[in-house]
């Protein structure tokens, strides 16, 4: 495995965020570094968030590929439930 795509739930509010982590294995101590999923984390604290695997990727290109399709299957930037800002 390259890296994985992760969904990070917040527990309080049920919003979530879609990304991309470069790793031999997956982490749940990992919870991503989008903009607003930090200033999530510092208000509600890290315990309230979980994070759960969506696919694994053998490469780069495979990674971004699948990072953008995620994103786009759960209308992710345009929903109100999740804190991703980019597609």
């Amino acid at each position: 495995m390259y890296g994985y795509i992760y969904i990070t739930t917040n527990l309080i509010n049920n919003k979530k965020y879609i990304g991309k982590h470069k790793s031999k294995v997956f982490t749940e101590n990992y919870k991503g570094s989008g903009k607003l999923l930090i200033k999530a984390i510092e208000k509600y604290g890290i315990d309230n968030f979980k994070v759960e695997l969506l696919e694994e990727c053998d490469s780069l290109e495979e990674l971004n590929k699948k990072e953008i399709y995620w994103i786009r299957y759960y209308d992710a930037v345009d929903s109100n439930m999740f804190y991703n800002l980019i597609k």
